[in-house]
């Protein structure tokens, strides 16, 4: 018995070396792509992981390994990278970027980093995943929205949610004493309360009625399931067949639920336009329907959820990390403040004077160059393409990143460029900003949509709170940056000193 089992064993343990050696000459076969093509690869791949170890292992987050690799060679335009065993191509040039992702965008038209599930309909189907051509006539429908004229509408929408959040603050801070808060919490629930009343077209206090918030965390705070989900819908959409995932994840059902309740008593009370996606998406939904794409089911769900999606978190952390470091230079917060309470004194609270006030839009602009929520920018090779001045053939089907936490840090481009300094904003200034070295909000003709709104939530929330409290560092807390969220955020939290001004 005891010679059969060693047999046995015996028998496993060959097997297990002879799959693993196949597979290891696999992956190294794998990761020779780069090499027969002449590009330049960073010496540290792992034969399994790629160039992510760190991000797989969670020692690093994605978007600081993207940032790594960007800087390991600073004269070439383009580096060939692997995550897994899978070939992707780092962009480094900006002109190489803006002829790609602008002039030849008709090849680079789509994202690899984008659900394709077709079960996954609110996933794949919304304006940030869904492939040209459809994606052109989505985005001409949508834009109405996003315009100016509605810009200014959705600064009153702005103000009511500022409500929730002064009386949340005023609760933390009363008899002028000084409060700890959590300010990415904090921005959470006010951009949760701006969203759900753009895109759902529901009016919420996240303060004091948490529900909708907590639902929206689902797609937010990452768990190790939700890191292992997100990669899989994103990377490895196979496995994401097998572990049924989805975008929504456990909050699917109780957002559509919301959404649909939304949409039909507003069809059936519409006396007046209210301004929001749901008075867009009811017009669509009832116009005749072009066979490109139809708008019904959770193709209407898919494109609130994205708005949902894109809209609370990247504004909150940009929220969170101004005010981080206006607390880290108080002679900006003072100057930041004079001109809020003196344009506010004059004009108001409205669309015309949150646009005069230059200082903290430059000072908003400095967060999203410093810290930008998206780190990278992909693109999907749709045919063969020959890197122009180069003799590098993309195939059809590979991904190109831009790095843009790498270029925001280049001193290529910016000097001193670990620095908060809000003046490279200034009218005078900006000038000097080389295209596609700035792109917080992406590039071309797929740039954000929702990029006027993203940054005008902010800065009514930011414009709210200052012209209110000062905020100041405490020396207890240290802010690091999340090692297993997708987008670039604090992993826990910001926490902030704040005290009410009493004299203004």
């Amino acid at each position: 018995m005891a010679l059969e089992l060693l047999v046995f064993f015996s028998y496993v343990l060959c097997l297990f070396l002879s799959f693993f050696s196949l597979f290891y000459l696999f992956a190294i076969y794998k990761q020779s792509y780069w090499l027969k093509r002449g590009v330049y690869t960073p010496s540290n791949c792992h034969w399994f992981f790629g160039h992510f170890k760190d991000a797989f292992l969670l020692k690093k987050s994605f978007s600081q390994v993207f940032e790594d690799l960007y800087s390991t060679n600073t004269d070439l335009p383009v580096i060939g990278i692997y995550m897994l065993q899978k070939p992707f191509l780092i962009i480094r040039d900006p002109e190489l970027i803006k002829q790609m992702f602008i002039k030849d965008f008709n090849v680079f038209c789509n994202r690899y980093f984008a659900s394709k599930r077709k079960a996954d309909i609110i996933g794949s189907s919304n304006l940030f995943s869904i492939d040209n051509p459809k994606w052109k006539y989505l985005r001409s429908k949508l834009s109405p929205a996003f315009s100016m004229t509605k810009s200014k509408k959705l600064v009153q929408l702005m103000l009511k949610s500022t409500d929730g959040l002064m009386n949340h603050l005023s609760s933390q801070t009363t008899d002028g004493k000084t409060s700890t808060i959590e300010c990415r919490q904090l921005s959470d629930k006010y951009t949760t309360d701006v969203i759900t009343s753009f895109a759902f077209g529901i009016q919420t206090n996240s303060y004091l009625n948490t529900e909708f918030y907590d639902r929206s965390r689902v797609i937010f705070d990452m768990t190790v399931r939700r890191v292992i989900l997100t990669l899989s819908v994103f990377f490895f959409p196979r496995i994401a067949d097998i572990l049924n995932g989805t975008f929504l994840d456990s909050s699917e059902e109780f957002f559509r639920n919301v959404f649909w309740k939304s949409m039909n008593e507003r069809e059936k009370s519409r006396t007046s336009e209210r301004g929001d996606i749901i008075d867009l998406l009811i017009d669509l939904k009832n116009e005749k329907q072009d066979p490109e794409f139809i708008f019904e089911g959770d193709y209407l769900v898919a494109q609130a959820a994205i708005i949902l999606f894109a809209g609370i978190e990247t504004s909150a952390v940009t929220m969170g990390f101004t005010l981080l470091e206006l607390a880290k230079n108080p002679s900006m917060q003072t100057k930041v403040r004079h001109e809020i309470q003196e344009i506010i004194a004059e004009n108001g609270f409205t669309y015309e004077a949150l646009l005069n006030m230059k200082y903290l839009n430059q000072v908003v602009c400095e967060t999203l160059r410093l810290y930008p929520p998206l780190p990278i920018i992909d693109r999907v090779a749709s045919e063969n393409y020959k890197i122009p001045d180069t003799s590098i053939v993309l195939e059809k089907g590979t991904a190109v990143y831009a790095v843009v936490n790498g270029l925001h840090k280049d001193p290529q481009f910016y000097r001193d460029p670990h620095t908060f300094i809000p003046d490279r904003f200034s009218e005078e200034l900006k000038q000097n900003i080389k295209s596609c070295t700035y792109m917080p909000f992406g590039e071309g003709p797929r740039k954000c949509i929702g990029m006027r709104m993203g940054q005008l939530q902010s800065v009514v929330g930011l414009a709210t709170i200052l012209n209110n409290y000062e905020v100041a560092l405490n020396s207890q807390y240290v802010t690091k940056i999340s090692k297993k969220s997708i987008i670039l955020a604090p992993e826990n939290g910001i926490r902030l000193d704040f005290k009410q001004i009493t004299s203004l």
